[in-house]
């Protein structure tokens, strides 16, 4: 049966934290007024505009060996955050904030039922802070922008932005009423905020399904509505006591329940529901699970919990459905009734409504069309919660929901404008594809005789390589590589066919985008758009991007290592770093430190973190058969650098591709770039070697890699610029 089990996959985002009491909540302040973006330019504006503030008021909140995220929303330091990075009240922790302090604080309340909590930074302020909303004040459409720290706080790396459109405002299971969007998050992203294009805060990253479009953010009404019992540190629901193991990413920790539903499913083969699943197996997250054996196996010792017998629609009180046999059913209520009180009080919204059927009373309600009907609720089995473990990163609720309806909502209209540029770009943008047909990456024309650029890793053992222009498909060879970015210099190589017939080449833009600018990469129908969610950095490969860390040491000697290696030889120095200024060179391996044989990697990190900045120390280095003695002077770690490399960086590095490619389809070569460009647009990997355009169709960056979930890369203009030049010169040195 077990094997049977293999779909949709929903995990939540995690990691652990806490707070203490303040005596008032802060006022929700209002922002100004600001209309939807009519058009992609005025969106550009907006996000770019944003941008740095929302990020600021963005921190990290570390706690028990992990890390979630939250949002200042009062300039004194309270912080909204998730329940399930705080876990419960009254726990301290760090947070870190956007200028690099590490502040103590405390966790106020959880509410572990909608997956909201409070903490309070125990420090004098004022804070940078962002003004949250009370009601819900979003539709399906509105444009959105989460912040947080994937996969934690990254040395270096302010908290990303990421773009996207809300793409379902309530949800008839799990969390109350969460927001889906398109604004991808992640393992770390847990408690971070998601905003409107007002700036306010109106919703908090909770949880994710596998499908990278599908990502749930608690929405703050549901969080305001329980405000003075969270500042006062009071918890609701339960949260999970024991995490599963660490390193698996799917069924735990509800292995055991799932496999008493498998056993269930098989003795109850003849109910529809059971027969079903049978003839087409698909995995079923916890809810669903409970509700069938609820129905098939009820436990007379449950608890209970009462019953009305309809759901709402997630922004109105009208009726979506009715449970047969139920008191709503036998009042006489209908799906599309609409609520307009309950005992005699306005009901406008949904939330209010539904914090009143919790109560379990006897409740009156009117209706659009004139029905007032009096409901008893029927005592059924209580839905239990199954938050998400706090221990790194796990797996998470497995979701049979399709992705289908709003899900899949389209940009296509809101860039309508830009389809000039598109068929423009049909001349300068080409598919490759090996012998079968199939394309295997894309091209960027930089000259019209037929000098194209395209990823390079993806080419090397495709044999027969074609172009397709106008119907046609041209063969091409590969002038030069550049292995260190991954770019190739390639042309169409047709006798008789150069200069190639009507080949366009691409603009360049040599600035590089600025963080939040709306970008775009061409597809074979349109554009798919995004953001820069970052300042352009370098991207290391496995274990080699290292995390903050309070008990990290500030001493920088500027060496990394080799992560298969047991001895100490350096595979990389970094320039300009002390280990440079005096010579020590890769491949050379340290013996010595300060006249203290080094046994391996571990030893020698220990051993320098004792140092300080500024310290001169005394290495033995062996250099091919030859034994030297140099003395560099020990540095402050620049906050740019990412250091050596470290175990637990790789672990969690491994992690999130695991997580990332079960949604979608991962670049081979996706790390190990000196420098690239950050951005948030879901790429397919054949979309590499594609341009990234500024909304005046000038490239600023080559596409290289879909990296993760939440990221993808580009390398710059200005160092194309740098490539193309030596890639060319080799090609005619070759020659």
């Amino acid at each position: 049966m077990k094997s049977l089990l293999t779909s949709a996959l929903s995990l939540l985002l995690l990691a652990p934290l806490s707070a203490q009491n303040t005596e008032n909540a802060p006022a929700a302040q209002e922002a100004p007024s600001t209309p939807a973006p009519q058009s992609p330019q005025e969106l550009d504006k907006l996000v770019q505009a944003l941008s740095p503030d929302l990020v600021k008021a963005t921190i990290a909140v570390m706690l028990d060996g992990g890390s979630g995220s939250g949002v200042i929303v009062s300039p004194d330091g309270l912080v909204i955050t998730a329940a399930h990075v705080t876990s419960e009240a009254g726990k301290e922790m760090t947070v870190l904030l956007s200028d690099g302090r590490e502040l103590p604080a405390t966790s106020l309340g959880v509410d572990h039922e909608t997956d909201g909590a409070l903490l309070q930074i125990n420090a004098p302020g004022p804070f940078p802070f962002r003004p949250y909303m009370k009601t819900a004040d979003y539709r399906i459409g509105d444009w959105v922008i989460a912040t947080g720290h994937p996969g934690g706080p990254v040395l270096g790396r302010p908290s990303p932005v990421r773009l996207g459109r809300i793409s379902e405002a309530g949800t008839k299971s799990g969390f109350s009423d969460a927001i889906t969007t398109t604004a991808m998050v992640i393992s770390g992203d847990s408690g971070g905020p998601l905003y409107n294009l007002k700036g306010e805060v109106i919703g908090i990253n909770s949880n994710i399904n596998v499908s990278w479009n599908v990502n749930r953010h608690v929405p703050l009404p549901s969080i305001v509505a329980r405000w003075e019992a969270l500042l006062k540190g009071e918890s609701f629901g339960r949260a999970q006591q024991n995490g599963p193991d660490p390193n698996s990413i799917f069924d735990e920790p509800y292995a055991e329940m799932r496999e008493r539903f498998e056993e269930a499913l098989e003795k109850h083969a003849t109910q529809a529901a059971a027969a079903e699943l049978l003839a087409r197996p698909r995995l079923l997250d916890p809810h669903h699970m409970q509700a069938l054996l609820n129905e098939w196996e009820p436990d007379p010792e449950a608890e209970k919990a009462p019953q009305y017998g309809f759901t709402l629609e997630a922004n109105t009180p009208r009726i979506v459905s009715i449970i047969p046999g139920s008191p709503a059913a036998l009042a006489g209520l209908s799906e599309g009734d609409l609520i307009t009180s309950v005992n005699e009080e306005i009901i406008i919204r949904t939330i209010p409504l539904t914090l009143k059927l919790r109560s379990g009373e006897e409740l009156t309600l009117s209706t659009d069309s004139g029905k007032s009907v009096t409901l008893k609720p029927a005592q059924v089995i209580a839905r239990k919660h199954f938050p998400q473990p706090v221990a790194g990163l796990v797996n998470m609720m497995v979701s049979d929901a399709p992705e289908t309806g709003t899900n899949a909502i389209s940009n296509e209209e809101f860039l309508s404008s830009l389809q000039g540029l598109r068929e423009s770009l049909t001349r300068s943008v080409l598919p490759l594809k090996n012998q079968k047909g199939e394309t295997i990456v894309s091209a960027t024309v930089i000259h019209e005789i037929g000098q194209l650029l395209t990823k390079a890793s993806e080419i090397k053992d495709s044999e027969g390589l074609v172009a397709s222009f106008d119907g046609e498909d041209y063969p091409v060879e590969v002038m030069a590589i550049d292995e260190q970015f991954d770019i190739a210099l390639i042309r169409i190589s047709a006798p008789g066919l150069l200069p190639a017939p009507g080949l366009l080449p691409v603009s360049w833009e040599p600035r590089e985008p600025k963080v939040g600018q709306l970008l775009l990469t061409p597809t074979p129908r349109g554009f798919l758009s995004g953001v820069i969610t970052q300042p352009s950095r370098s991207a290391p490969k496995k274990g080699y991007e290292l995390n903050h860390r309070s008990e990290q040491s500030n001493t920088y000697l500027g060496v990394s290592f080799s992560p298969e290696a047991v001895d100490p030889v350096i595979e990389k120095v970094e320039i300009g770093s002390p280990a440079d200024k005096v010579g020590l060179l890769e491949g050379d391996q340290i013996l010595e430190f300060e006249k203290s044989k080094v046994e391996n990697l571990e030893a020698l990190s220990a051993q320098i973190a004792k140092r300080s900045p500024g310290e001169k120390v005394t290495l033995l280095v062996k250099r091919n058969d030859e034994e030297i003695i140099l003395e560099p002077i020990l540095d402050l770690r620049p906050r740019t650098l990412s250091g050596t490399f470290d175990q637990d960086a790789s672990r969690r590095d491994g992690a999130l591709s695991s997580l990332s490619a079960n949604g979608g389809e991962l670049s081979q070569r996706r790390a190990g770039f000196p420098h690239a460009l950050y951005h948030d647009q879901a790429i397919n990997p054949r979309l590499t070697g594609a341009p990234l355009l500024d909304l005046k169709g000038k490239v600023v960056g080559i596409n290289i890699a879909r990296a993760l979930r939440h990221r993808s890369l580009a390398i710059s203009t200005e160092r194309i610029d740098r490539i193309v030049a030596q890639l060319r010169q080799a090609a005619r040195e070759r020659n």
